[in-house]
């Protein structure tokens, strides 16, 4: 048993955590003014509608914001990813005075091809997370298929 759960936290901790969003509701993208984290007011009623819809469901927020991978200065390049991270803030200030209760994913990338200044946002509904583990007591190999329970 002990073997097992070596086995187990060496495979988690060698894993890379992302957000899998497979199934996902697109609720459109929060744009911005160059150099500003703040968004335009009319853009409120896109996110009072994402809390609206989703307060009852069954999933989590994914806001994600791509940084412009053609940026070589360094010092232009922190500032970008600064900038980025203001940015998602804003979006995740509003959505929790507005009281939304639904977990909140957040998501740079960091290798955009495109120079785009919004968040986009976007519905997750929960999937049962499914581990594969292989037994090391087991001599036949068995592979056991562990899913957890909502």
């Amino acid at each position: 048993m002990k073997q097992l759960l070596v086995v187990m936290m060496s495979f988690l901790l060698s894993t890379p955590l992302m957000a899998k969003c497979p199934k996902n509701i697109n609720y459109g993208d929060i744009p911005f003014e160059k150099n500003s984290s703040y968004f335009s007011g009319k853009y409120t009623q896109k996110l009072k509608k994402l809390v609206t819809e989703t307060q009852q469901g069954d999933g989590y927020l994914l806001l994600e914001f791509p940084v412009y991978k053609g940026q070589t200065d360094k010092k232009l390049r922190e500032y970008d990813m600064w900038l980025a991270n203001r940015r998602i803030d804003r979006v995740k200030h509003y959505l929790t005075q507005s009281a939304f209760s639904q977990p909140i994913v957040t998501r740079i990338l960091t290798a955009s091809d495109n120079d785009t200044r919004s968040v986009s946002l976007h519905w997750c509904t929960k999937t049962v997370p499914q581990t594969i583990m292989a037994s090391t007591a087991d001599k036949q190999s068995n592979i056991d298929s562990i899913t957890s329970p909502k």
